[in-house]
């Protein structure tokens, strides 16, 4: 039994460095099998199909990515409210900017999005989730007293506009400010509140 799970994490392992550098479309199983050094037809005991090879990876991605992953707001205070929105920020940013095939592998089930609705739709609420969180969380801050009530949607949609693009970056492996710049946008939602 472990020999399986062994090649199977081979399998997905290798699926993600060859999606990463060849797209999903050109990446076929036999590339698969040949980087795993097993047959094509061995892959076929542990995935039916490529399409199911792809769903497994889709799931992997993206089973943990949600808003309360990374910013839990029953552990915002008034006190710390501020560093912990920087900090939470970074922690998702480092999470991702280490797992660059991970990144390149998001980029291609965006842009595969438009033929695969069920796809599109798992993105599409992934993105609501987060700019429903930074909402919650900011509306959150009103009541700490820490966050204007001007603008509150509009600030919780920069936020989440802002986290999406600097991820958007480093799947092309542009360097950045990072840091800074998540500073700059917390600094700006929180501006005339502090």
């Amino acid at each position: 039994m472990k020999k399986k799970s062994n090649t199977q994490e081979a399998i997905v392992e290798a699926a993600f460095t060859l999606i990463a550098r060849h797209g999903l479309k050109s990446t076929s199983l036999s590339m698969i099998a040949s980087e795993v050094g097993i047959s094509k037809p061995a892959i076929y005991y542990y995935f039916s199909s490529k399409e199911e090879l792809v769903d497994y990876l889709f799931h992997l991605v993206f089973a943990d990515h949600h808003f309360s992953a990374y910013f839990s707001i029953n552990e915002y205070t008034k006190e710390n409210f501020k560093k912990r929105l920087i900090a939470d920020g970074m922690r998702y940013f480092e999470e991702y900017k280490h797992n660059t095939p991970a990144l390149k592998v998001v980029h291609e089930f965006v842009l595969s999005a438009a033929q695969r609705p069920k796809y599109e739709k798992k993105l599409k609420s992934i993105m609501e989730h987060f700019l429903e969180g930074f909402d919650a969380l900011l509306s959150y801050g009103v009541e700490l007293g820490v966050i204007s009530s001007q603008n509150t949607k509009v600030n919780a949609h920069t936020l989440a506009l802002v986290i999406d693009n600097l991820g958007n970056f480093m799947i092309f492996g542009i360097e950045m400010d990072y840091k800074k710049i998540w500073e700059t946008a917390v600094s700006h939602v929180m501006k005339g509140s502090e």
